[in-house]
């Protein structure tokens, strides 16, 4: 994590003034993304800077369990057959 963006989002989240704007342009990140990690910070303290993971909580399109256990039933009984 840039030294500098810890600093500016610690003064920030301490109620210190800063150019936001200018500090993000200097940086190259994005308003959002400085208070989001505004907003971690004041919530969680230093534990808010640590990347966290980008996948999805939930699947809806995955295959059900169930479904998965049938094809794998299905293509057991056929190779036993020799027809797969």
């Amino acid at each position: 994590m840039d030294p500098d963006l810890v600093a500016a989002v610690a003064a920030v989240a301490g109620g210190d003034k800063i150019n936001v704007s200018r500090f993000c342009a200097e940086h190259k990140i994005s308003r959002t993304v400085f208070y989001k990690y505004v907003n971690r910070f004041r919530q969680e303290g230093a534990a808010g800077f640590i990347r966290r993971s980008s996948a999805p909580h939930r699947r809806p399109t995955t295959t059900a369990a169930r479904v998965r256990e049938a094809v794998v039933r299905a293509r057991k009984q056929l190779a036993e057959e020799g027809r797969d």
